[in-house]
């Protein structure tokens, strides 16, 4: 019987052909942003793979010269971008793809994709994930009131009631002929195509098909949610009219104004520091060179701590041993300054994931980014992967020079490729998801609780039902 009028209602759906193309033009827009999306993926991870071949020929390269200069000389790591990005691309288009790593400095980020998007991108409609957290609702709802509604109005839903087919049965059919329905055409070909064309592309991996499977088990659970919502609106409305302008305000308050007021409460709450703020504070705390007291001071120290009383007994050169000394302190200083930003953003993110339980909508956005490895949490990762890079071949120059003690007798003491080869090339792979998602957890209990919470309307709604 269930399958019969599941069948039964997918007919009804399909004649229906405002809900249903309105259904496919959300489909072929969804895989028009993902294609779009890939496209730039795969052609600019391309590029920098190409360049990062060029920089290490370039590091290679360089000539004999002070092991010192040449960690000012340095190379540049560049961030890849996950291929689920194109899913959902998060944060990756505003935090930069690249980094200059030099001696004394964690540089910011570089080329952000955002300053070169392209009128459509900045608007925002590029994203297959901001397609279907924002407009897949409008559709649901539209399929719900069309499958509910009208069938009330017309009185085919009484007749159906008089037949003695049991309320439930009838819900079940109309959620199920929906639900299949936008998955079929808005969540399954998005999905295919990403698992083909991470298979093409030679990152189709165990980590990779995890986090896709996720993303779209969260996603049909969230198109299960806004099909639950829209059918237990559609029943419980006195009228029609007034079942199409509850769906119309709840997708006004959950997708516009609860995500955006979560938002700047969030902003509110815990506000970030300005970039200028935190630069003054690396100026002040890490200089890039001492005072002259404090380089009298820190010659002192270091004659103490190698038991020397001049530098003519110093075992280690002295110019090497300040600069190791400066760069070490200045990690403590960034670990505690940037480090601490970072801790503030991340917190951010946890506050705002929270408030997914005051919108779905708002869920999802926390949780989409997080399952395809593009929100902040694994763009830190990048960030702390090229800065322990940057200290390692910063620090392993200053050794070699500390290691040469000339101690102002003579030229400065240099090295060649043999050192150079010594640092080991750049690489950065995605953080495993078990490892890089927690920043997201609570958003993934708050959709749990809106299912929920949904499906309770839902059963409600059916035990209302009269003949």
């Amino acid at each position: 019987m269930s399958a019969s009028l599941t069948g039964y209602e997918w007919t009804l759906l399909r004649r229906d052909r405002r809900a249903w193309w309105a259904l496919l033009c959300l489909g072929a827009l969804v895989l028009l942003a993902f294609a779009v999306n890939l496209d730039a993926i795969a052609t600019a991870n391309a590029a920098k793979s190409e360049i990062a071949r060029a920089e290490r020929a370039r590091w290679l390269g360089q000539g004999e010269k002070d092991p010192h200069s040449a960690a000012h000389y340095s190379i540049y790591a560049f961030k890849p971008t996950p291929v689920l990005a194109a899913l959902d691309p998060g944060v990756e288009p505003f935090v930069g793809q690249a980094v200059w790593l030099e001696a004394h400095v964690q540089n910011d980020m570089l080329y952000r994709p955002q300053g070169e998007a392209s009128t459509l991108q900045r608007a925002g409609l590029v994203s297959p994930a901001g397609l279907l957290v924002g407009f897949a609702p409008l559709v649901a709802f539209l399929l719900a009131f069309t499958a509910v509604a009208m069938d009330r109005e017309r009185g085919t839903l009484r007749l159906a009631l008089g037949a003695a087919i049991r309320p439930r049965a009838i819900v079940i059919s109309k959620a199920v002929a929906i639900w299949s329905a936008l998955v079929l055409v808005l969540l399954l070909p998005v999905t295919a195509a990403t698992a083909a064309s991470s298979f093409v592309l030679g990152v189709f991996d165990f980590d990779t098909a995890t986090r896709l499977a996720l993303w779209g088990a969260a996603m049909a659970l969230y198109l299960a949610l806004l099909t639950a919502v829209g059918i237990a609106v559609s029943m419980l409305a006195a009228g029609v009219r007034t079942a199409l302008a509850l769906l119309f305000g709840l997708w006004i308050v959950f997708g516009l104004a609860l995500p955006r007021w979560a938002n700047s409460a969030v902003d509110s709450a815990q506000p970030l520091p300005s970039t200028q703020a935190i630069k003054q504070r690396l100026i002040d705390e890490a200089p890039a060179f001492w005072t002259a007291e404090d380089a009298k001071a820190n010659q002192a120290r270091l004659l103490a701590q190698y038991g020397a009383a001049n530098k003519d007994e110093l075992r280690v050169d002295l110019r090497g041993a300040e600069l190791d000394l400066s760069e070490r302190h200045s990690h403590a200083v960034f670990d505690r300054v940037l480090g601490g930003f970072y801790d503030r953003v991340e917190a951010q993110d946890r506050s705002y994931a929270m408030l997914g339980l005051l919108s779905p909508m708002a869920a999802m956005q926390s949780l989409s980014p997080a399952l395809a490895g593009s929100d902040f949490v694994h763009h830190r990762r990048f960030v702390d992967g090229a800065e322990r890079y940057r200290r390692e071949l910063v620090n392993r120059m200053n050794q070699d020079v500390m290691a040469h003690p000339l101690n102002g007798d003579g030229p400065r003491h240099t090295n060649d490729v043999s050192l150079w080869a010594q640092v080991p090339e750049f690489r950065h792979r995605v953080p495993p998801l078990a490892t890089a998602w927690g920043a997201s957890a609570p958003a993934l209990w708050a959709l749990l609780a809106w299912c929920a919470a949904a499906w309770a309307a839902l059963a409600l709604a059916a035990r209302r039902m009269r003949p």
